[in-house]
């Protein structure tokens, strides 16, 4: 069972480990997306899951089986890590603790809250359409109750980051020499989730409207995750080159890697929806040069972060279970991105421009690395949950605060 914490020893990057579960549903996910098909809508839906079951080889049929088994084992761990999680902010926010973090650099770990729920969303779009039979029929309608839960997440998390911000620089309570890592990143990676959220519909619906006020949403969200990575980003190496990294906040080095993901698709629906709804740009432009771009910004921001993380020993002192800091949750959505980002290279890339056989061999090698990467994160995500969540059966429960 998931201990009960001490209020004064939780926080809000706690979410990032619900986060990391909801965004394992979409790496299993993936395989129903780019190996079965889905002809008469844009993603694979009940309809065309047991079509492929029923019709395909052995190979096929537990593949199928996998995909699904994974999406509801981690659909199930991040409703509960939701829970728990909710449960203790509720605790947390009554006991005075957000006024202690307020306008502080601790401050923006807020955003987790909205970033998590937007993939709250997410996962429960993927479930629908997975599991209930008939669902994209009423797909038109269900549009306008997303487009309307990520609007108010969005502004949910607008608002926070504009307390935050507006108290930080009229108090200035902002403490620069501890911001030597990339955390301040943590809003730009929420409004990219939310952008992301908000332009699904401009790459699934053929009504207009809907496609047109998904594209203006998505675009209201995607201007300050687009500003505050780069700005924060900029600013974080600065500091990180001035006082050197802290050991405890070396995962952050990393959010830039599921930022540009979130990004990267949320452009690709962009695309889609002013191409095949709207008539308003070229539908044959290949993206392989863009996807080839985020995924060579991505291999080298890993780089980046490995080379610091194994000069420190971070994971020498991670897998020993030395690190107890929630930080180490933010491991988790890189190693998702980077999966979710090799799927569309290799096939809204590399396959759709000719240049890649789908199932060949080749092929297969490169969704290899996919998988190995989805699946050592899925490793460090269970690791870390029994370090950090999971009470141990010889340990009593901690008292509340």
């Amino acid at each position: 069972m998931f201990a009960q914490k001490n209020i004064s020893s939780w926080s809000p990057l706690y979410f990032l480990a619900a986060l990391g579960a909801g965004g394992m549903i979409v790496t299993f996910f993936m395989y129903l997306l780019f190996w079965i098909p889905h002809p008469d809508q844009p993603i694979p839906v009940y309809q065309d899951w047991v079509s492929a079951f029923l019709a395909g080889s052995s190979t096929d049929q537990l593949m199928i089986g996998i995909a699904l088994a994974g999406v509801v084992l981690f659909a199930v761990l991040h409703i509960l890590l939701l829970l728990w999680n909710l449960s203790h902010y509720s605790r947390w926010k009554t006991q005075g603790e957000l006024q202690k973090i307020a306008g502080t650099n601790a401050h923006t770990q807020l955003l987790a809250i909205p970033l998590t729920l937007a993939m709250s969303i997410n996962a429960a779009f993927i479930l629908g359409a997975l599991f209930v039979p008939g669902l994209w029929s009423y797909v038109e309608w269900l549009f306008p109750l997303a487009l309307s839960g990520f609007t108010v997440l969005g502004l949910w998390a607008l608002r926070m980051y504009l307390t935050f911000f507006s108290h930080s620089v009229s108090a200035n309570t902002f403490n620069k020499a501890l911001n030597n890592s990339l955390a301040q990143l943590l809003p730009g990676f929420a409004f990219a989730m939310i952008s992301v959220g908000l332009v699904a519909p401009a790459a699934m619906s053929n009504n207009t409207t809907t496609v047109a006020i998904s594209l203006f949403l998505a675009a209201v969200f995607l201007v300050p995750a687009i500003f505050i990575s780069l700005v924060k980003m900029i600013i974080g190496v600065g500091h990180m080159l001035e006082h050197g990294v802290n050991k405890t906040t070396l995962p952050t080095l990393w959010v830039g890697v599921p930022i540009l993901t979130t990004l990267s698709i949320a452009a690709l629906r962009i695309d889609h929806g002013l191409a095949h709804t709207l008539g308003l740009a070229d539908a044959n432009d290949s993206p392989l040069m863009f996807l080839s771009m985020v995924l060579a910004t991505q291999a080298f921001l890993v780089m980046l972060g490995y080379a610091v993380m194994k000069r420190m020993d971070y994971f020498k002192s991670l897998w020993s279970g030395e690190e107890k800091s929630p930080v180490v949750y933010a491991l988790i959505c890189p190693g998702v991105a980077l999966s979710v980002s090799l799927h569309f290279f290799i096939n809204k890339g590399l396959v759709a421009a000719g240049l890649l056989t789908k199932f060949g061999t080749a092929y297969w090698i490169m969704s290899g690395g996919a998988i190995a990467i989805q699946l050592l994160t899925a490793v460090v995500l269970f690791k870390l949950i029994r370090q950090l969540i999971i009470v141990p059966r010889t340990e009593p429960l901690p008292q509340s605060a």
